[in-house]
């Protein structure tokens, strides 16, 4: 067990990789198993989905939130409110918008889509996806930033993960536009 610590103490990034691992396919199982609606008949769990999600949480995005909250806290590292804010502001104009199109390209390159069908769930998706990120993600990394202690903010990160992914994977499993994502913020 000593070792193990010494590797996770060494490699920080290996716990948030693990962790993003389980969390991200459970998610998608969750959202398959309990949200999604199927055609009589049809397939109850696409495990080859949860696959994609294991892949893509662990090792794309995981290293991605890792990396984006060290960086953040190397760029504002007091803890006083305009740092607090600087950070906040900054995870949803600059790294919101780079994790929501990492997961709708990254996924949908797994799925094996090709380059216009992956730039079209881009443009279709993200825009309401970000939108309601901007609701959701500054009170969640307020209290990241101001009470979490730097090596576990990824782990943190992951946890409120799992609720929003449940949401992005019903939303990446829908073939429809942004209309059906959600409607009040549809540009169409």
């Amino acid at each position: 067990m000593e070792r193990i610590i010494a590797v996770f103490r060494k490699y920080p990034i290996i716990p948030s990789m693990m962790t993003y691992s389980v969390l991200y396919p459970s998610a998608n199982f969750v959202q398959q198993k309990y949200f999604r609606k199927y055609k009589p008949g049809e397939e109850k769990i696409d495990w080859q989905e949860i696959k994609r999600f294991c892949i893509y949480g662990g090792l794309i995005h995981a290293p991605l939130v890792y990396n984006w909250l060290r960086t953040a806290a190397r760029l504002f590292p007091k803890t006083t409110m305009s740092h607090l804010l600087a950070k906040v502001a900054l995870d949803q104009t600059l790294f919101a918008p780079v994790g929501l199109s990492s997961f709708y390209i990254g996924l949908s390159v797994l799925e094996g889509k090709d380059s216009q069908g992956v730039y079209d769930e881009w443009r279709e998706k993200l825009p309401n996806t970000w939108a309601v990120s901007a609701f959701i993600w500054p009170f969640l990394q307020t209290v990241n930033f101001k009470f979490i202690p730097g090596r576990l903010r990824a782990i943190y990160v992951a946890v409120c993960s799992f609720f929003w992914t449940t949401m992005l994977a019903a939303w990446k499993h829908n073939s429809g536009s942004s209309q059906n994502i959600i409607p009040i913020l549809s540009t169409k």
